[in-house]
């Protein structure tokens, strides 16, 4: 389709995804969503607030994508 962004994620992403929407549509408390995904109050509600804002993507690992910090350099020849 035109128009159509594919954003890859991994299964502990699409978990977040699945709980938070969840949590968005009130069928369970925030609360309850941090016991689900092993993280707190807190940390869920800036979930939240960042799916509201970038949707979907704003779960996606942040360094998806990038080169390691940790890479070796290229040599010069």
């Amino acid at each position: 389709m035109v128009g159509e962004d594919r954003v890859l994620m991994s299964g502990k992403e699409l978990r977040r995804v699945h709980v938070i929407r969840q949590t968005l549509e009130k069928q369970i408390t925030q609360e309850k969503a941090g016991e689900l995904l092993g993280l707190t109050e807190r940390q869920i509600w800036r979930l939240l607030r960042r799916v509201e804002q970038e949707g979907d993507q704003g779960l996606v690992h942040r360094g998806r994508g990038q080169p390691s910090n940790r890479r070796i350099p290229e040599q010069s020849p």
